[in-house]
């Protein structure tokens, strides 16, 4: 008897086919890494702000943070005022529905922050979301 005549005895078992599976894993791990939103952190250590009351912010993923000396940091890089529009304007259109978040040290000058949110205001169509640390 030769192996193809014993395999149709046996009842005609044979081996799964695990090609399809791997396909549709594959299909979905693409899936899931296409829409998926990567946060970039600021990458500067600061104290925030104790907050009594807090509301969660949706969608915030445009991360600026402002030390205690009034440096300006996105994508863990010190960056210039002038900048923080361009790089704005460049995550704002990766990440359309995304909100601002400003992480400010309790330390920070507000005239740094003040000229941060007048130079992101113009791409802002919803209200800015401001980090802090929970009272509770």
């Amino acid at each position: 008897m030769t192996a193809g005549q014993r395999g149709a005895q046996d009842g005609g078992e044979g081996e799964i086919d695990l090609t399809p599976m791997l396909d549709v894993v594959f299909i979905m791990l693409i899936f899931f890494i296409v829409t998926s939103s990567f946060v970039k952190e600021p990458g500067v250590d600061i104290t925030k702000v104790t907050a009594v009351t807090t509301d969660a912010c949706d969608r915030g993923t445009i991360i600026f943070a402002v030390d205690a000396v009034g440096n300006i940091h996105y994508d863990k890089k010190q960056i210039e005022v002038e900048r923080a529009y361009r790089l704005a304007e460049a995550a704002k259109k990766e990440s359309p529905k995304a909100n601002f978040v400003i992480q400010a040290d309790e330390e920070a000058p507000t005239s740094a922050l003040s000229e941060l949110l007048s130079v992101i205001k113009p791409l802002m169509d919803v209200p800015l979301c401001a980090s802090t640390e929970d009272a509770g």
